[in-house]
């Protein structure tokens, strides 16, 4: 194995993680409560920050003490080059980005309630990835592991099958209902994780554990679906396991999904168990949970290893 920085080790070379999918500027509406039906609404506070699912999970494993890479599209206009800038400011590695011309870059509007529950839209330009580099997004030679999202099905199955042909964890972030694309990247994939929407969409079972269940007759891969304040199940050799949610104030839940899913890519490229990665990861979204501002509350090691020590 690569000489990585596992935790408790003398490794000096921090494990390298390439992300694979959508960056997005997010504009954040705080509000009192979430709107329902038409009409006009106020915000109390507005905040506008990076997301997407790949590239806020980079931003994790950077924050988080690793190497990060992200590899996408963007357009060539402002919201792009911000996009870029902000994620190179937060030592994420963007060389490989595609950047299209004639394509605005994906925006969304975040609406934020006082329990920190949000509700989002999000704008995606069709053929915003036709231009994406899949020669990029396929060469894992350095990394340790591998996440990527559907956003991008041609860089996501290069990323994954590369990922599995080199040996090395490739996790996939199942956030949606399943569809040609998520089937296959199903079959790729070492790590699958859902949200619970997702697995429930997918499987027709509302429960969990059922779902993960109906999952493993799909797939050999290691399965999760993550239930915000009811934490965590995996699935891995016939068993279901749980790891709780941490005891924290949940201001907002902007991005954490994506930060779990960076820390748990990062935890097993660094050779962590996968219990034990689970952990970590869980408690990186709890704090990212803690703090206001999406991408902006993602914490950094120490504060996670602190966290966890508590708990």
């Amino acid at each position: 194995m690569p000489n990585v920085m596992i935790p408790g080790s003398t490794g000096d070379q921090a494990a390298a993680v390439i992300c694979v999918g959508i960056a997005v500027m997010d504009h954040l509406f705080y509000m009192d409560s979430l709107p329902r039906g038409s009409g006009k609404f106020y915000a109390s506070n507005h905040h506008e920050v990076g997301g997407g699912v790949a590239a806020n999970a980079a931003v994790a494993v950077a924050r988080l003490g690793g190497r990060a890479s992200y590899i996408g599209c963007l357009g060539d206009d402002p919201a792009g080059r911000r996009i870029a800038s902000d994620l190179r400011a937060a030592g994420v590695d963007v060389s490989s980005v595609a950047i299209i011309p004639g394509v605005s870059s994906p925006i969304s509007a975040v609406l934020v309630d006082v329990a920190g529950e949000r509700t989002i839209v999000n704008h995606t330009p069709a053929g915003l990835f036709e231009g994406g580099d899949v020669t990029a997004a396929g060469n894992v030679t350095d990394a340790q592991a591998v996440l990527v999202d559907p956003r991008w099905p041609a860089g996501a199955v290069a990323a994954l099958t590369a990922a599995r042909d080199t040996g090395i964890p490739g996790v996939f972030d199942f956030d949606r209902e399943m569809d040609r694309t998520g089937e296959e990247l199903t079959t790729i994939a070492s790590h699958v994780a859902f949200s619970r929407e997702a697995l429930a969409a997918t499987t027709g079972s509302a429960d969990p554990q059922e779902g993960l269940d109906r999952m493993s007759d799909v797939t050999d891969a290691w399965l999760a679906v993550t239930l915000g304040a009811e934490g965590v199940f995996w699935r891995v050799g016939g068993r279901t396991h749980h790891q709780p949610v941490f005891d924290i104030e949940v201001v907002d839940t902007v991005g954490a999904g994506d930060v779990f899913h960076g820390a748990l890519a990062l935890a097993l490229g660094e050779g962590q168990p996968e219990s034990e990665a689970v952990r970590f990861a869980s408690a990186a979204a709890a704090l990212k949970c803690s703090r206001p501002g999406g991408r902006a509350g993602t914490p950094d090691r120490t504060e996670v290893y602190d966290l966890m020590q508590a708990g």
